[in-house]
């Protein structure tokens, strides 16, 4: 039983390590597309998290348990820190991960209602390198122009974001999150399923 047990533990971590590694690659892939321009740029949140559903919704299905989600949630925040990003990314990623767990293991990781209210609250991790533009304005603009982005990324952006946008960011990759998983768990019934995959 022990042995069982332990080779169970050991296909999660992988099955783990296989999705954290794909959000991962979601998050690379749209933040270059989206970076050089100001529009694009502020869709990046939403885009990803309707991209990363179906990968959010295996993780669950593959590694039901406390952990992956928020080693998920917090991965490209400490990419952003790295890359020179303001502190704030690490504080929602944190925030996002932990309440996205807390959500999805009320339910044991196996009811779709709740996985998916905790995607909603887990497609939040990335708000921290936006916030800045609103609650630090000054500092941001500084910074990234300091960080190699052109007057004209800086200029543009702020024109662009009057208060009201941190609000349509915050509930557009809410709803992205949503249609997301509805597209995820179509593939789920057409895609995975005949395939033994879920």
């Amino acid at each position: 039983m022990s042995n069982k047990t332990n080779t169970k533990k050991s296909k999660n971590l992988v099955s783990a390590g296989v999705f954290i590694a794909l959000y991962f690659v979601v998050f690379l892939v749209i933040g270059c597309c989206c970076m050089p321009l100001p529009p694009l740029y502020l869709c990046m949140s939403s885009l990803i998290a309707l991209v990363a559903a179906p990968v959010y919704l295996m993780l669950l299905n593959k590694a039901p348990m406390h952990g992956p989600v928020f080693i998920a949630a917090m991965l490209p925040c400490l990419f952003l820190l790295l890359q020179g990003n303001i502190w704030v990314v690490a504080v929602t990623g944190v925030i996002a991960g932990i309440l996205a767990e807390i959500i999805a293991g009320a339910g044991n990781f196996r009811n779709h209602k709740l996985n998916v209210l905790s995607y909603a609250f887990f497609s939040q991790n990335l708000l921290g390198g936006f916030l800045p533009i609103w609650i630090m304005r000054d500092y941001y603009f500084a910074d990234t122009l300091e960080r190699g982005m052109s007057a004209d990324f800086c200029n543009t952006l702020e024109a662009m974001t009057p208060i009201w946008v941190l609000y349509l960011m915050i509930a557009g990759t809410v709803v992205f999150a949503l249609i997301g998983c509805v597209i995820g768990k179509r593939m789920f019934k057409k895609h995975f399923e005949k395939a033994g995959m879920v």
